[in-house]
């Protein structure tokens, strides 16, 4: 590894933005800084390492050193960076992402290292949920981001029982929005969403596609699509946070179209009208993208993806692999869309 050319950059921001990086969920595609190629990748579990993807014309491996100088400002209190965040809710918004991916990679759950959660391992969980374990730290969370939220929720005991966040990062890697859950099954509403960063139109979907992942899944929330990951490790995972909320990621569809033509899409959002709705305006936009996909079909008595998990898992992976038996090598369906009974009742009217 010593031998490897090392780049040095001031931080990971500086890096990201020199190399043009794109988030592509687990990793960055990034322009090789030998063939100048946008084909390189970083892993976001080892932002030190960068590797060209063009084996056979570069596949250059390098190094990528980051030194924070004294001299230097440091991002929060760069006017630049979200110029419409004050230079005290930049630092939140630093700390509170760096608390986050601490807590992610370093700290074990005893929420979800046990048993698991909702039938969810903790490999399929880790990209996606933060357990604060004690209400101290969740108090601590919100004393941190309190300059982003405009409200300080350290001080409410029913918010602070809510240990488990899920955040959703942006293309910069910085958290924009999260979701509070309590491991504690009584604490109503189950989910509470917030925004940490005002200045813009935050993300509302979850997404980790590697680089491996032919097949995709679109659920309407996180732990049904994680669900598919616990059957299939290789799937790659988009996930709304609700059933209306459709249009920011049909916007990033969209304007990532050309990612998704050789990928098979799967649709499995929630077996209710709410879902079928969401299912729908989907298909418009895959169908205006020109890609194939396939819409999941749940038994009638079930109502979601983690629901089916739990109650046959043996089941639900049987209904996945036919599902993924239609698209042939090319990515084409051999058998047009699949629907339930009641989606078709819903469409037809």
């Amino acid at each position: 590894m010593n031998d490897l050319k090392e780049i040095t950059f001031v931080s990971v921001e500086e890096a990201l933005g020199e190399l043009r990086a794109q988030d592509k969920g687990r990793y960055y595609l990034c322009t090789c800084p030998e063939c100048q190629e946008n084909e390189a990748f970083i892993y976001k579990n080892n932002p030190n390492f960068i590797q060209c993807n063009r084996e056979n014309h570069c596949g250059e491996r390098m190094i990528l050193h980051f030194e924070e100088r004294e001299n230097m400002t440091p991002f929060y209190q760069k006017e630049e960076s979200y110029p419409h965040l004050s230079a005290e809710q930049r630092k939140a918004l630093f700390g509170t992402t760096k608390l986050f991916q601490y807590m992610q990679k370093h700290v074990d759950s005893p929420t979800i290292d046990e048993n698991g959660y909702r039938g969810l391992s903790r490999n399929t969980l880790e990209p996606f949920v933060v357990d604060l374990k004690e209400q101290v730290l969740v108090k601590r969370m919100f004393e941190v981001c309190q300059p982003l939220l405009g409200k300080d929720y350290s001080k409410t005991d029913w918010m602070c029982q809510r240990n488990l966040i899920f955040p959703i990062y942006g293309d910069d890697g910085y958290v924009e929005r999260i979701l509070l859950r309590s491991s504690l099954s009584e604490i109503e509403p189950k989910e509470i969403q917030l925004i940490l960063n005002p200045s813009k139109d935050t993300r509302d979907f979850f997404m980790d596609i590697s680089r491996e992942s032919k097949n995709i899944v679109i659920g309407e929330a996180i732990l049904d699509a994680a669900s598919f990951r616990e059957v299939d490790s290789t799937v790659g995972i988009l996930a709304l946070t609700g059933a209306s909320k459709t249009k920011r990621l049909s916007d990033y569809l969209m304007k990532h179209r050309d990612d998704f033509q050789e990928k098979n899409i799967i649709l499995a959002l929630d077996n209710d009208e709410a879902g079928f709705k969401a299912t729908k305006k989907l298909m418009d936009v895959l169908d205006e993208m020109d890609v194939d996909y396939q819409v999941f079909p749940f038994p009638p008595i079930i109502k979601d993806a983690n629901e089916y998990l739990n109650q046959d898992e043996e089941d639900f992976k049987n209904s996945y692999q036919r599902v993924l038996s239609t698209f042939n090598e090319k990515g084409i369906s051999t058998e047009k869309h699949t629907y339930s009974s009641r989606f078709l009742e819903l469409e037809l009217g």
